[in-house]
């Protein structure tokens, strides 16, 4: 368990890491998209890990919880996205 948890984390911090890159280069403090999206996809693993490891049977655990985890942090990062784009910018 102590390995599941320890790749839990690591993704979701590698994600979390990813998404606060600025992809456009320069310090235009406007463009905060990446850090929408790095945001969404963050919050959206560790939600999707929860729900997937209490969704799933005991045996499958941490099957469920990784499951969980890259579908939550793709639709955390796609709604980051389209959540940034709609700041009126």
């Amino acid at each position: 368990m102590k390995k599941f948890i320890t790749a839990v984390v690591v993704v979701t911090s590698m994600l979390s890491l990813a998404g606060c890159a600025n992809p456009y280069g320069g310090s235009n403090p406007n463009n905060n998209q990446a850090a929408n999206v790095g945001v969404g996809a963050g919050v959206g693993a560790v939600v999707g890990a929860g729900i997937g490891a209490l969704s799933s049977s005991h045996k499958d655990n941490s099957k469920g919880a990784l499951i969980g985890a890259a579908a939550g942090a793709a639709v955390g990062a796609a709604s980051g996205a389209i959540l940034g784009n709609s700041s009126g910018q």
